[in-house]
């Protein structure tokens, strides 16, 4: 959903991609639509991540908590009667939480795999980002303008990757062959 227009519409009938979606009964891509408008911007890709999940704390304060025997045995028999109906993941949840930890600048598989280019601009859903390339190249000069010691070892790098075409002069082209 790079550069989405999230409220654009269709020139017919003026509907935007949420009510299509609610229009022609797709209540799923509805749904994942407006949590994506809840929370456009990914917070795992910025720098000042952190990697707590925010109910452990509670939820091993509740387990700590010293149970009496009825309680105990309330709780034996209430798993073994019920049955768990299987349900979407919990808001949030483990799974949530799981998936942030994985895919965050600092988990161990990204940092790895890979060498993130600008991590103070996380993508977020609207927002026109650069290209890989182009923020290389913005990189790259700055370092040179920064560095700019030797102006022809400056220049090199800066057109390290550029094509050159050249273009022979009128007297040493052939009279044979095409002209290029």
């Amino acid at each position: 959903l790079k550069w989405a227009d999230v409220h654009a519409t269709d020139p017919s009938r003026g509907m935007t991609p949420r009510e299509w979606a609610c229009y022609t009964g797709r209540s799923e891509a509805a749904f994942l639509m407006q949590r994506l408008m809840d929370r456009p911007c990914p917070e795992q890709f910025c720098d000042q991540y952190k990697s707590e999940w925010p109910k452990m704390k509670e939820l091993l304060a509740k387990a700590a908590e010293p149970k009496n025997c009825l309680q105990r045995i309330s709780e034996g028999v209430r798993s073994a009667m019920s049955f768990r109906a299987s349900c979407g993941p919990e808001e949030d949840g483990v799974l949530d939480h799981m998936v942030r930890m994985t895919t965050s600048l600092n988990s161990p598989f990204i940092a790895i795999s890979c060498r993130t280019v600008c991590p103070g601009s996380p993508p977020c859903v609207g927002k026109r980002t650069l290209a890989v390339q182009e923020i290389l190249r913005k990189q790259r000069a700055q370092d040179i303008r920064s560095q700019d010691k030797d102006h022809v070892s400056s220049y090199e790098k800066l057109f390290q990757n550029s094509r050159v075409m050249l273009i022979p002069k009128k007297k040493d082209r052939c009279g044979f062959g095409p002209i290029f």
